[in-house]
């Protein structure tokens, strides 16, 4: 509820809902639809013309009015149909994890998974697959990194906590489980005193790579994936500039291999009210911006 009443407030929400052309064309449809019922029920005598004659154009205008706000009121969700492509862009207020696809989750570029020393917190996606796909055992999630990873490059980096082999940004490991598959992503290094971080350079040579590697190693299907980095990676960049360069790398990276037709951004729903997220703005982006 909160996160309607901070879209009604903003710019973008009216311009969507009453100033767009498709509100407008909405608008005068409704009107339309109105006088034509004015005209049978005068016909059939059952109200004429000149009742109220002075307050006609009111009487119409201000249920179209309604009638076109009720039908663009704030959503959860918006979405955009790339013309004369065959790939479509989702961004999503939810769970991630409820939703259909290949999942993409962040990681650090040595993939550790260790919860029980607090390097990796179970509040974080990677935790929480952990936990809901593994019952919180971490011994199968490393096997299947190590064997997803066994061709990809790496240095030793004997100053930090954890495991000591460091990929590349963007290197992707997979693991599945329950008919699930997860991508973890190389998008952020972890410091000597084990905390995170990464930056909108590092992000951008994340992305960058992170298509490379899932034409190589995932499956053809819908694609699903957070606001990378703005968690625990600790990106210093606005959520909806966020989503625009996830979109932005995606649409490149088609332009190379069909490897998925739909990418689905998920927003967390406390995200969207802390941050005032504005899917409006989002969607014009989409619609307006996006390079393709």
């Amino acid at each position: 509820m909160r996160y309607w009443w901070d879209a009604v407030r903003t710019f973008s929400y009216w311009r969507y809902a009453l100033f767009s052309g498709e509100a407008i064309a909405k608008l005068f449809g409704a009107l339309g639809v109105l006088y034509l019922l004015v005209d049978i029920a005068d016909a059939f005598k059952v109200y004429t013309k000149d009742k109220h004659s002075q307050y006609g154009l009111i009487l119409m205008l201000v249920p179209a009015l309604l009638f076109v706000l009720f039908t663009r009121r704030p959503v959860s969700r918006v979405r955009y149909k790339v013309p004369k492509k065959d790939f479509t862009y989702e961004v999503k207020i939810g769970d991630l994890f409820k939703q259909p696809g290949e999942i993409v989750i962040s990681s650090s570029t040595t993939f550790d998974t260790d919860m029980s020393s607090g390097l990796i917190s179970t509040a974080s996606l990677q935790g929480q697959v952990a936990t809901l796909f593994f019952n919180g055992q971490t011994v199968e999630i490393d096997r299947q990194i190590e064997a997803s990873l066994a061709r990809d490059q790496y240095e030793i980096n004997e100053e930090r906590p954890g495991k000591k082999k460091q990929y590349p940004l963007g290197t992707v490991a997979r693991v599945s489980a329950h008919g699930r598959n997860f991508y973890f992503v190389a998008m952020s290094h972890m410091n000597p005193n084990g905390t995170a971080y990464s930056d909108p350079r590092m992000m951008e040579q994340a992305l960058q790579n992170l298509w490379q590697n899932m034409i190589l190693k995932a499956e053809h299907g819908p694609m699903v994936m957070p606001l990378m980095g703005t968690g625990r990676g600790r990106v210093a960049m606005p959520r909806h500039k966020v989503i625009e360069r996830i979109a932005q790398s995606f649409a490149d990276a088609t332009q190379q291999a069909a490897f998925s037709n739909k990418l689905t951004i998920m927003i967390r729903p406390e995200d969207a009210s802390r941050f005032s997220i504005n899917l409006f703005q989002v969607r014009d982006y989409l619609t307006r911006s996006l390079d393709v």
